[in-house]
């Protein structure tokens, strides 16, 4: 990694701990935020409707995101956290987020994402629950889906939207003219496709023949569908 420029396509205030990173590692971060986090306006609305809290049997936290704009919606309403529900964290970086929070988590898969945490032995046998599913808008929908499949019933929670970040166009088409970025990061798929709206279509080539670094297998298969040629999965942060 020593002297390559690397693209940190994270949202602002989620890159440092990457940038730091690429940073140790020899490289030099190109801090570009493609998306930008937002609380879902709703999320109030939502979380009053939950009634008493104490009769969801399991909770799942898709991101650190879900855990602060969650939280943050109990706070106001002065809810407590019940310490009987099952907490599910979807990779150790939400599970870090819930434990500031004084959270027990009871699971959290060897692998960040949707598939293997639904292979944790406590989302197999789920018939009956009631699982409260705290996410982002317009996120995945195999957690829900399969669990209902499993006999439970889901509560999804979107506390969160992801919008992307149009007034950092015009430094990625000049990172484009340049040739200044040597490796793409991405950690999640909005972020891809925000990429090659952002910068243009003339700038396809360019960014396909770049190499990319993902965070899982899915990602990567994404990445090879929109024509990305060099593709390497680094486990260097959840998304």
């Amino acid at each position: 990694m020593l002297g390559l420029r690397i693209l940190n396509t994270r949202p602002a205030g989620q890159n440092e701990s990457l940038s730091q990173a690429i940073k140790a590692a020899g490289g030099v971060p190109i801090e570009c935020p493609l998306l930008a986090i937002e609380p879902v306006e709703s999320t109030s609305d939502s979380i009053s409707a939950l009634g008493n809290l104490s009769t969801i049997q399991q909770a799942i936290f898709i991101s650190t995101n879900a855990v602060h704009y969650f939280f943050a919606g109990l706070e106001a309403f002065n809810l407590k956290w019940p310490s009987i529900i099952r907490v599910i964290a979807i990779g150790s970086s939400t599970a870090r987020a819930l434990n500031n929070r004084g959270v027990r988590v009871d699971d959290t898969p060897v692998l960040t994402g949707s598939e293997s945490l639904l292979q944790l032995a406590s989302m197999q046998n789920v018939k009956n629950q009631l699982i409260l599913l705290v996410k982002g808008e317009s996120g995945r929908e195999l957690i829900a889906e399969t669990l209902v499949s499993r006999g439970a019933t889901v509560l999804p929670m979107a506390v969160y939207r992801r919008v992307p970040c149009v007034a950092n166009q015009e430094v990625l088409r000049s990172l484009w003219r340049q040739d200044a970025v040597d490796v793409i990061v991405f950690t999640s798929e909005q972020a891809m496709h925000t990429l090659f709206s952002l910068v243009g279509e003339k700038a396809h080539t360019w960014l396909a023949g770049k190499p990319c670094w993902v965070i899982s297998d899915r990602l990567a298969v994404i990445a090879a569908k929109l024509g990305i040629k060099n593709i390497k999965v680094e486990k260097l942060l959840e998304g």
